[in-house]
């Protein structure tokens, strides 16, 4: 297979790392919490470009990446305020 056409997997698919990130961000608070996103947000795309995409795809794949971790800090947000039921 020639290498324009492997592609690597989406960083907002990878569920670990999605995850990871969640969990560090979860811990943190403002500029702390700011500064590790865009160091991580930084480090993210020089991997994607790195692996091929154009600049700008590596933008919207970051972007995606970073709705994914909100959307995993949100659910464990909703998780904890569940009350447990028991029958």
């Amino acid at each position: 297979m020639s290498a324009e056409k492997v592609r690597a997997f989406p960083i907002d698919r990878q569920v670990f790392l999605v995850r990871e990130v969640a969990a560090k961000l979860g811990n943190l608070h403002g500029e702390t919490a700011t500064s590790f996103w865009r160091a991580k947000a930084s480090e993210l795309l020089d991997l994607v470009v790195g692996s091929g995409r154009d600049r700008t795809a590596a933008s919207d794949e970051v972007r995606r990446f970073f709705l994914a971790v909100q959307r995993e800090m949100l659910a464990d947000t909703v998780a904890e305020s569940m009350p447990i039921l028991s029958a």
